[in-house]
């Protein structure tokens, strides 16, 4: 993949919005609860979700597909656990609001190679959609 790849542009915008649309939502929920790992999980719920149909649809071009949803589950969940190991052990030793810095950019790195390599890495299979309409043409 070359540095200046259409796809790779798309990643990183989205993956920008979708980053600060997730530290809005992780900063206000702690804000609204006082809980770090609370407003951090409801967080990342909510930012998984918009996450996924922004990189399935403006990202990889994909319609949303069970495999690349499962795969960016897989992805997003592990990303988030080694971010939920981070958070707790920065916030043994720095500012709560630091701490989330640092957690989110572990995740974000992370999420990158599992999604560019993993969930979205083969052009997406026919739709169920596509697969009916080639089974009722036989």
């Amino acid at each position: 993949m070359r540095l200046f790849d259409s796809q790779f542009r798309r990643f990183v915008w989205t993956g920008l919005f979708n980053t600060v649309n997730g530290y809005a939502w992780i900063l206000g929920l702690q804000i609204i609860t006082g809980q770090p790992i609370l407003a951090n999980m409801l967080g990342y719920g909510i930012a998984a979700a918009i996450g996924y149909v922004a990189h399935s649809r403006y990202t990889f071009k994909q319609q949303p597909t069970w495999r690349s949803a499962a795969g960016y589950s897989v992805v997003i969940g592990a990303s988030y656990l080694v971010n939920l190991v981070v958070l707790k052990w920065c916030l043994n030793v720095l500012p709560a609001v630091l701490s989330q810095v640092i957690a989110i950019s572990v995740f974000v790195v992370l999420s990158y190679l599992g999604q560019s390599r993993f969930a979205f890495s083969v052009k997406q299979d026919f739709s169920l959609r596509d697969r009916l309409d080639q089974r009722n043409k036989l």
